[in-house]
């Protein structure tokens, strides 16, 4: 099977962002990334074969670990590293940097979207990106404001398809125009 023909790009919450997420409903870490799999693996079989996140921590490493471990199973999986500028770990922790630059390393591909170091607007032009080079966004989102749900609203008025995997239900779900979960078969 010829992976390379669809993009799924994908954008979520920040580890504090999805740690409150998911203490305040009743999905845990593992849930979310049974349900993040199942989507991928769903993209699988309709002609996705390439997975793309933006490098951020939190929910965008759960997704590129789980990319990679596809990759594993499926060789032709292609997964790419969106990093928005030079230095954009310089400010995590040395586990969190560690982890990001491990994960880089098995990309197939590193996009730098800034050739220069932060600047304020570069996670948006990244998150951007993502939407502009995707088929269907995948995202780990549950109406909070910030950085996930611009770009969800930028996706949508692209005619992108949203699939969203709610963190504090620990399902997924198709995301509409209209900003509101519709439950699938398959999920609870």
């Amino acid at each position: 099977m010829d992976y390379a023909k669809k993009i799924c790009s994908f954008t979520g919450y920040r580890t504090k962002k999805l740690n409150a997420s998911i203490s305040a409903g009743s999905a845990s870490a593992e849930e979310i990334k049974s349900a993040l799999k199942a989507e991928m693996e769903r993209m699988l079989k309709e002609g996705f074969g390439t997975f793309q996140c933006g490098m951020a921590v939190g929910a965008d490493l759960m997704f590129a670990e789980i990319a990679l471990e596809l990759k594993r199973e499926h060789p032709s999986v292609k997964f790419i590293a969106v990093i928005p500028c030079l230095e954009h770990d310089s400010g995590w922790n040395e586990t969190d940097r560690a982890r990001c630059r491990e994960i880089s390393e098995k990309a197939d591909e590193a996009v730098i979207v800034s050739n220069s170091r932060y600047f304020d607007g570069c996670m948006a032009k990244r998150n951007r990106y993502l939407a502009d080079t995707c088929d269907e966004l995948l995202a780990v989102y549950d109406g909070q404001r910030g950085g996930t749900m611009q770009t969800i609203n930028y996706a949508g008025k692209r005619k992108i398809k949203i699939t969203v995997v709610n963190p504090e239900k620990g399902f997924a779900a198709p995301f509409d125009a209209g900003g509101y979960f519709k439950k699938r078969a398959g999920f609870r």
